[in-house]
Protein backbone atom coordinates (compact mmCIF):
# COMPACT_ATOMS: atom_id res chain seq x y z
CA UNK A 1 0.00 0.00 0.00
CA UNK A 2 1.26 3.44 -0.51
CA UNK A 3 2.03 5.47 2.08
CA UNK A 4 0.80 9.37 0.62
CA UNK A 5 -1.02 10.14 -2.24
CA UNK A 6 1.13 12.52 -3.11
CA UNK A 7 4.01 10.05 -4.86
CA UNK A 8 5.27 11.52 -7.71
CA UNK A 9 5.96 8.60 -9.59
CA UNK A 10 2.66 7.62 -9.55
CA UNK A 11 0.55 11.23 -9.84
CA UNK A 12 3.35 11.87 -12.72
CA UNK A 13 1.02 10.80 -15.78
CA UNK A 14 -2.69 11.90 -14.13
CA UNK A 15 -4.04 14.53 -14.62
CA UNK A 16 -4.25 17.65 -11.85
CA UNK A 17 -7.46 18.26 -11.88
CA UNK A 18 -8.26 14.23 -10.73
CA UNK A 19 -5.37 14.51 -8.47
CA UNK A 20 -7.17 17.00 -6.64
CA UNK A 21 -10.26 15.30 -6.01
CA UNK A 22 -8.60 12.02 -5.60
CA UNK A 23 -6.27 13.68 -2.66
CA UNK A 24 -9.69 14.28 -0.33
CA UNK A 25 -11.35 10.58 -0.94
CA UNK A 26 -7.88 9.30 0.15
CA UNK A 27 -7.32 10.64 3.28
CA UNK A 28 -10.91 10.60 3.91
CA UNK A 29 -10.33 6.35 3.43
CA UNK A 30 -7.04 6.64 5.40
CA UNK A 31 -8.61 7.92 8.66
CA UNK A 32 -12.12 7.23 8.85
CA UNK A 33 -13.17 5.06 12.05
CA UNK A 34 -16.32 4.79 12.90
CA UNK A 35 -18.02 7.85 11.86
CA UNK A 36 -17.48 11.51 10.16
CA UNK A 37 -18.92 15.03 10.90
CA UNK A 38 -21.13 16.36 8.63
CA UNK A 39 -19.09 18.27 6.52
CA UNK A 40 -16.43 16.03 6.09
CA UNK A 41 -18.79 13.04 4.59
CA UNK A 42 -20.01 16.28 2.44
CA UNK A 43 -16.60 16.54 1.67
CA UNK A 44 -15.75 12.84 0.49
CA UNK A 45 -19.02 12.24 -0.94
CA UNK A 46 -18.93 15.04 -3.19
CA UNK A 47 -15.11 14.54 -4.85
CA UNK A 48 -16.28 11.04 -5.19
CA UNK A 49 -19.34 12.55 -7.51
CA UNK A 50 -17.07 15.18 -9.24
CA UNK A 51 -14.74 12.10 -10.17
CA UNK A 52 -16.98 9.62 -11.32
CA UNK A 53 -17.91 12.83 -13.54
CA UNK A 54 -14.66 13.39 -14.71
CA UNK A 55 -13.69 9.62 -15.68
CA UNK A 56 -17.25 9.05 -17.38
CA UNK A 57 -16.36 13.02 -19.78
CA UNK A 58 -12.91 11.37 -20.45
CA UNK A 59 -14.15 7.88 -21.29
CA UNK A 60 -16.79 9.27 -23.51
CA UNK A 61 -13.99 11.91 -25.23
CA UNK A 62 -11.23 9.33 -25.11
CA UNK A 63 -13.68 6.40 -25.94
CA UNK A 64 -11.76 3.98 -23.67
CA UNK A 65 -14.21 1.50 -21.70
CA UNK A 66 -11.16 1.43 -19.05
CA UNK A 67 -12.58 4.71 -17.62
CA UNK A 68 -15.65 3.98 -17.37
CA UNK A 69 -15.06 0.74 -15.38
CA UNK A 70 -12.76 3.08 -12.97
CA UNK A 71 -15.30 5.74 -12.85
CA UNK A 72 -17.76 2.48 -11.02
CA UNK A 73 -14.94 1.75 -9.26
CA UNK A 74 -14.95 5.05 -7.65
CA UNK A 75 -18.44 5.04 -7.49
CA UNK A 76 -18.55 2.04 -5.39
CA UNK A 77 -15.77 3.21 -2.59
CA UNK A 78 -19.06 4.84 -0.76
CA UNK A 79 -19.95 1.35 -0.04
CA UNK A 80 -16.63 0.34 1.28
CA UNK A 81 -15.08 -0.69 4.65
CA UNK A 82 -12.44 1.25 5.73
CA UNK A 83 -9.39 -1.69 4.70
CA UNK A 84 -11.48 -2.62 1.69
CA UNK A 85 -11.21 1.39 0.20
CA UNK A 86 -7.60 1.48 0.74
CA UNK A 87 -7.23 -1.14 -1.27
CA UNK A 88 -9.27 -0.35 -3.78
CA UNK A 89 -8.34 3.00 -3.74
CA UNK A 90 -4.91 2.11 -4.56
CA UNK A 91 -5.93 -0.39 -7.50
CA UNK A 92 -7.93 3.00 -8.75
CA UNK A 93 -4.87 4.77 -8.59
CA UNK A 94 -1.93 2.49 -9.91
CA UNK A 95 -4.74 1.67 -12.95
CA UNK A 96 -5.07 5.71 -13.62
CA UNK A 97 -1.65 6.19 -13.57
CA UNK A 98 -1.07 3.74 -15.88
CA UNK A 99 -3.92 4.23 -18.55
CA UNK A 100 -2.97 8.08 -18.47
CA UNK A 101 0.79 7.33 -18.94
CA UNK A 102 -0.03 5.10 -22.31
CA UNK A 103 -1.99 7.96 -23.99
CA UNK A 104 -0.27 10.61 -22.82
CA UNK A 105 -1.19 13.23 -25.86
CA UNK A 106 -4.59 12.37 -26.33
CA UNK A 107 -5.31 12.69 -22.72
CA UNK A 108 -3.53 16.33 -22.82
CA UNK A 109 -5.78 17.34 -25.17
CA UNK A 110 -8.98 16.02 -24.07
CA UNK A 111 -7.94 17.41 -20.70
CA UNK A 112 -7.08 21.29 -22.15
CA UNK A 113 -11.29 20.91 -23.80
CA UNK A 114 -12.14 19.98 -20.52
CA UNK A 115 -10.23 21.99 -18.13
CA UNK A 116 -12.39 25.08 -17.05
CA UNK A 117 -15.45 23.09 -17.42
CA UNK A 118 -14.38 20.41 -14.57
CA UNK A 119 -12.70 23.55 -12.21
CA UNK A 120 -15.66 25.44 -12.76
CA UNK A 121 -18.10 22.33 -11.86
CA UNK A 122 -15.58 21.55 -8.89
CA UNK A 123 -15.91 24.79 -7.22
CA UNK A 124 -19.80 24.61 -7.87
CA UNK A 125 -20.58 21.40 -6.92
CA UNK A 126 -17.82 20.07 -4.52
CA UNK A 127 -17.84 21.23 -0.96
CA UNK A 128 -14.59 22.97 -0.02
CA UNK A 129 -13.03 23.26 2.63
CA UNK A 130 -12.99 26.85 4.49
CA UNK A 131 -9.69 28.51 5.01
CA UNK A 132 -8.33 31.21 7.07
CA UNK A 133 -5.03 32.67 6.07
CA UNK A 134 -3.60 34.44 8.88
CA UNK A 135 -0.82 37.16 7.77
CA UNK A 136 0.84 37.04 11.03
CA UNK A 137 4.02 39.09 9.92
CA UNK A 138 2.69 41.74 7.74
CA UNK A 139 3.77 40.34 4.05
CA UNK A 140 0.35 41.38 1.99
CA UNK A 141 2.32 40.33 -1.44
CA UNK A 142 3.68 37.12 -0.16
CA UNK A 143 0.11 36.69 1.51
CA UNK A 144 -1.64 37.44 -1.48
CA UNK A 145 0.50 35.03 -3.72
CA UNK A 146 -0.44 31.83 -1.05
CA UNK A 147 -4.21 33.01 -1.65
CA UNK A 148 -4.19 32.87 -5.16
CA UNK A 149 -2.54 29.04 -5.08
CA UNK A 150 -5.00 27.93 -2.72
CA UNK A 151 -7.94 29.68 -5.05
CA UNK A 152 -6.53 29.09 -8.63
CA UNK A 153 -4.64 25.74 -7.79
CA UNK A 154 -5.90 24.01 -5.18
CA UNK A 155 -9.86 25.50 -5.26
CA UNK A 156 -9.87 26.20 -1.80
CA UNK A 157 -12.35 28.92 -0.36
CA UNK A 158 -10.07 31.38 1.28
CA UNK A 159 -10.45 34.84 3.24
CA UNK A 160 -7.41 37.02 4.62
CA UNK A 161 -6.82 38.04 8.12
CA UNK A 162 -4.36 39.92 9.99
CA UNK A 163 -3.24 39.32 13.42
CA UNK A 164 -4.11 41.64 15.36
CA UNK A 165 -7.13 42.39 14.23
CA UNK A 166 -10.65 42.93 15.40
CA UNK A 167 -12.13 40.28 13.43
CA UNK A 168 -9.83 37.31 13.82
CA UNK A 169 -11.69 35.59 16.50
CA UNK A 170 -14.95 35.56 14.22
CA UNK A 171 -13.31 34.59 10.90
CA UNK A 172 -11.49 31.52 12.91
CA UNK A 173 -14.92 30.40 14.44
CA UNK A 174 -16.63 30.48 10.76
CA UNK A 175 -13.53 28.80 9.90
CA UNK A 176 -12.84 25.12 8.93
CA UNK A 177 -8.79 25.51 8.74
CA UNK A 178 -6.42 27.94 10.18
CA UNK A 179 -3.25 28.90 7.96
CA UNK A 180 -0.73 30.65 9.38
CA UNK A 181 1.08 32.39 6.69
CA UNK A 182 4.75 33.06 8.78
CA UNK A 183 6.24 31.07 11.67
CA UNK A 184 8.41 34.39 11.60
CA UNK A 185 7.13 36.08 14.60
CA UNK A 186 7.83 34.83 18.03
CA UNK A 187 3.32 34.95 18.67
CA UNK A 188 3.30 32.27 15.97
CA UNK A 189 3.32 30.13 19.32
CA UNK A 190 0.21 31.54 21.16
CA UNK A 191 -1.99 31.80 18.13
CA UNK A 192 -1.37 28.02 18.03
CA UNK A 193 -2.05 27.01 21.43
CA UNK A 194 -5.34 29.32 20.94
CA UNK A 195 -6.74 26.90 17.60
CA UNK A 196 -7.12 24.45 20.81
CA UNK A 197 -9.62 26.74 21.88
CA UNK A 198 -11.46 27.02 18.57
CA UNK A 199 -10.80 22.77 17.46
CA UNK A 200 -9.56 24.10 14.53
CA UNK A 201 -6.53 21.93 12.56
CA UNK A 202 -4.05 24.63 11.25
CA UNK A 203 -0.74 24.67 9.66
CA UNK A 204 1.91 27.40 9.19
CA UNK A 205 4.62 28.25 6.45
CA UNK A 206 8.39 28.77 7.72
CA UNK A 207 9.62 30.74 4.79
CA UNK A 208 13.64 29.64 5.07
CA UNK A 209 14.88 33.01 3.08
CA UNK A 210 13.86 36.72 4.24
CA UNK A 211 15.09 39.63 2.13
CA UNK A 212 18.00 36.77 0.27
CA UNK A 213 19.07 35.85 4.12
CA UNK A 214 18.43 32.46 6.09
CA UNK A 215 15.31 33.51 7.94
CA UNK A 216 16.95 31.39 10.97
CA UNK A 217 14.20 32.51 13.52
CA UNK A 218 11.52 31.45 11.09
CA UNK A 219 13.04 27.81 10.67
CA UNK A 220 14.07 27.47 14.77
CA UNK A 221 9.71 28.34 15.51
CA UNK A 222 9.09 26.40 13.09
CA UNK A 223 10.78 23.15 13.97
CA UNK A 224 9.70 24.16 17.93
CA UNK A 225 6.13 23.68 16.19
CA UNK A 226 6.70 20.49 14.70
CA UNK A 227 8.25 19.04 17.85
CA UNK A 228 4.88 20.34 19.36
CA UNK A 229 2.88 18.48 16.57
CA UNK A 230 1.39 21.06 14.70
CA UNK A 231 2.07 21.03 11.04
CA UNK A 232 4.89 23.22 9.93
CA UNK A 233 5.30 23.52 5.41
CA UNK A 234 8.48 24.20 4.41
CA UNK A 235 8.74 26.79 1.62
CA UNK A 236 9.03 25.85 -1.61
CA UNK A 237 5.94 23.57 -2.12
CA UNK A 238 4.08 22.89 -5.55
CA UNK A 239 0.31 23.18 -5.25
CA UNK A 240 -0.05 19.31 -4.78
CA UNK A 241 1.84 18.84 -1.69
CA UNK A 242 -0.06 22.50 -0.61
CA UNK A 243 -3.41 20.84 -0.97
CA UNK A 244 -2.92 17.10 -0.32
CA UNK A 245 -1.51 18.66 3.23
CA UNK A 246 -4.33 20.72 3.81
CA UNK A 247 -6.36 17.75 2.87
CA UNK A 248 -4.29 15.29 5.09
CA UNK A 249 -4.17 17.50 8.34
CA UNK A 250 -8.19 18.36 7.95
CA UNK A 251 -9.44 14.67 7.28
CA UNK A 252 -6.89 13.37 10.38
CA UNK A 253 -8.20 16.10 12.46
CA UNK A 254 -11.66 15.54 11.85
CA UNK A 255 -11.73 12.08 11.47
CA UNK A 256 -9.52 11.22 14.90
CA UNK A 257 -10.84 14.26 17.05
Amino acid sequence: MYEEIRSPKLLKPIPMQIIRSLSPIYYYSKFIKNSAPQKVQQIFFSNIEYLTTFLDLLSKNLKQDVLSDLSKEVKDLTNSTQSDMLQKLESITIRLSNTFAKSQDDIQNAIKDLRQTMINLYKQEVTRIQILMVDNNNEPERVQKVISTLMNFCYYDVEKTGYPSSEYSEKIFHSDFTFFASTHPSHIHDLVKSLQTYKKPGLAIAYIEKDGKVDKQAIRHGAQLQRANFPVLYKVFTPIRLFTSIDKIYMKYNLQF
